[in-house]
């Protein structure tokens, strides 16, 4: 946990940045002012230097190193005001499908199809 702390805090270079724990393994990156390719952005280069630390984690197979997985999600004024349990949820559906997907990776929400009749999460 403290060298994903370090690499998180090292990516969130401004002032309003935050990180926090969100549950047991997940942690959420509030990102203000921060557009879609700038969330991706911060997202791969978390991911990125995690997975070249090398912890190893001989339950995660194939890789046997720790790895992570992100959902990420934007809401910008332009686009209309999302209340904040909309945008987790979208970010927590974003999420999943990376999960789903193989792990290891980012997946924004403008990349998540939505299944007929979902519920948020």
């Amino acid at each position: 946990m403290r060298a994903l702390a370090r690499i998180l805090s090292a990516q969130l270079r401004r002032p309003a940045d935050l990180a926090a724990r969100y549950g047991g393994e997940e942690f959420a990156l509030l990102l203000p002012n921060t557009d879609a390719d700038g969330c991706e952005l911060v997202g791969e280069n978390v991911r990125r230097a995690l997975r070249d630390l090398g912890m190893l984690h001989a339950l995660n197979l194939p890789s046997k190193i720790v790895t992570v997985s992100l959902g990420g999600a934007t809401n910008m004024p332009s686009e209309g005001a999302m209340d904040c349990g909309s945008l987790v949820a979208t970010a927590d559906r974003a999420l999943y499908a990376a999960k789903d997907s193989g792990r290891d990776r980012l997946v924004m929400s403008g990349q998540v199809v939505a299944w007929p009749c979902a519920k948020s999460a």
